[in-house]
């Protein structure tokens, strides 16, 4: 009697053992045959640069805290008060696109006009006002040019070369637009010696002859208007313009353009 209950426990342990052992393959099988589970791309994209509308008219700025407008009280600078003007010219709604940093210098704006965005909107645009050089030429105020470690030759033609750079690209990418590039001042006054004056002119002479050699470029000069009417264009802060001397800046730009043709 033991014997035989001994050999139904063999056999029911039998057939359990065949039964898991069948249930296990089954599963891997149906584990295996399974489409691969879809992989999940956790890398942020990159934003996609986006064009600009081509049924406005887009002026782009670029530059330093002159070109963003900075001091104007009224929050529009020469881009603002010169598109009030400039919209009774032509068809189309204007648009700017400021793309000016406050304390930027030419080297930073080599960088700022390789970026992806401000390639889409060279491409896209019509105008480009152009201001910088400003931060750059404000050391020469503390600087005492004979005793000074620094070369402001060298400083000048770092400059000239940033901007070369600085056209090289709007041209490879925008040939048609109209560049206005805006002068340097002085708004030192007599706090700025004469040897120094001398080397703010030299600046815009130079700058004044690279812009030349673009048939649609326009270089705007601005220094004797604040040479003679500093005490009315200039914010509190006695380095940027105010509204009316934007204003100013915005007019001189109105007198280049008048023969110019959409």
């Amino acid at each position: 009697m033991f014997k035989n209950l001994k050999w139904k426990l063999i056999l029911l342990l039998s057939i359990v053992s065949t039964i898991t052992l069948i249930t296990g393959f089954v599963a891997a099988l149906k584990v295996s045959s399974r489409p691969p589970k879809e992989i999940i791309n956790t890398e942020t994209e990159k934003p996609k640069s986006e064009e600009l509308d081509q049924n406005y008219y887009n002026i782009l700025v670029l530059g330093d805290s002159l070109a963003k407008g900075t001091g104007d009280e009224k929050g529009l600078g020469f881009s603002g008060y010169f598109s009030d003007y400039w919209k009774t010219k032509i068809s189309k709604e204007i648009k700017i696109n400021n793309l000016a940093i406050n304390g930027d210098v030419s080297t930073g704006l080599v960088s700022v006009v390789q970026e992806p965005q401000t390639l889409a909107n060279i491409k896209g645009s019509d105008m480009i006002f152009i201001s910088i050089g400003g931060n750059e030429l404000s050391k020469l105020r503390n600087i005492d040019i004979i005793s000074s470690t620094i070369k402001i030759k060298d400083i000048e033609d770092t400059y000239l070369t940033n901007l070369k750079s600085i056209f090289n690209v709007i041209r490879t990418n925008n040939p048609s637009a109209m560049v206005i590039f805006i002068g340097l001042y002085n708004p030192f006054g007599n706090a700025l010696t004469s040897d120094k004056v001398s080397i703010l002119n030299e600046w815009n002479f130079q700058s004044q002859q690279l812009v030349s050699l673009d048939s649609n470029a326009l270089f705007i000069p601005t220094y004797d208007l604040f040479k003679y009417n500093a005490e009315n264009y200039l914010a509190p802060d006695n380095f940027h313009p105010n509204s009316t001397g934007y204003e100013s800046i915005s007019g001189r730009i109105v007198e280049a353009l008048k023969n110019y043709k959409q």
